[in-house]
């Protein structure tokens, strides 16, 4: 993405209402489905999630990131086991890995999403776990995804049908974000029309008052999940997959 935009994001994303939110669901699906072992998150940022992860976890963890400005200001977190290369092409060993996070990253118009799918499943091991997540909605494209190089947004079904053709068994997927679509749905819609300049993304400094607002909408809806209800939108598709064993020849 825009480099201008790491410094947006580490400056915020430890205490943001939505990163705080993707956090809470990615702890929540590997504790359900991913045995402990070796984790990777493929397009670390400026590693906030590698930072939040349970001390379990955080020690056979390692991170993947493009941008040498985002790898900078992840290790300035202290954190030691990061790597510069692309989610399409791992610099890691078949295997090495029990699960995978890759938080909008296949969305990328630099990232081949049919290839890092191949790469994370030559790097998970046997019973892998993959947990995804991507914009959705094509129709949603605002100045945020100019900003983020965005490339496409996704339909629920088309991630699903992706993830079988590189040889993953979904396990759960549904839209996040959900209750406060129609808001973020309104406002993405009449930035178009009111943009000028260069493109800007959503990340910034939230007034404490609506960030725990937003942080309990959200908190909320992940409640109704577990209750069972799944939404038909969001503003994002979250999945979690497993690798699919290996047919024999």
């Amino acid at each position: 993405m825009n480099p201008r935009e790491y410094a947006a994001m580490f400056e915020v994303e430890d205490r943001h209402w939505w990163y705080r939110a993707v956090r809470r669901d990615v702890e929540a699906a590997l504790s359900e489905f991913a045995r402990p072992g070796p984790l990777l998150d493929a397009g670390c940022g400026t590693g906030g999630l590698l930072a939040s992860l349970p001390l379990e976890r955080k020690g056979e963890s390692a991170g993947v990131e493009i941008s040498t400005e985002g790898l900078r200001l992840a290790r300035s977190r202290g954190l030691r086991r990061l790597v510069r290369g692309s989610a399409a092409r791992l610099p890691f060993a078949g295997g090495a890995f029990r699960a995978i996070v890759c938080i909008d990253v296949l969305a990328h118009r630099d990232v081949d999403a049919e290839q890092a799918l191949s790469e994370f499943r030559r790097c998970l091991g046997a019973g892998g776990v993959l947990v995804l997540q991507l914009p959705a909605f094509d129709w949603l494209r605002s100045a945020h995804d100019e900003a983020v190089w965005t490339r496409r947004r996704y339909r629920k079904k088309e991630v699903e049908r992706l993830l079988s053709r590189a040889g993953f068994v979904p396990r759960r997927s549904f839209y996040r974000n959900s209750l406060l679509f129609p808001f973020a749905a309104a406002r993405r819609l009449l930035s178009k029309r009111t943009t000028r300049g260069e493109a800007r993304s959503d990340v910034g400094p939230v007034a404490p008052f609506w960030n725990a607002a937003f942080a309990g909408v959200l908190r909320f809806e992940s409640a109704l999940r577990r209750a069972g209800p799944r939404f038909p939108f969001g503003l994002s598709v979250f999945c979690v997959c497993e690798k699919e064993y290996d047919r024999a020849p």
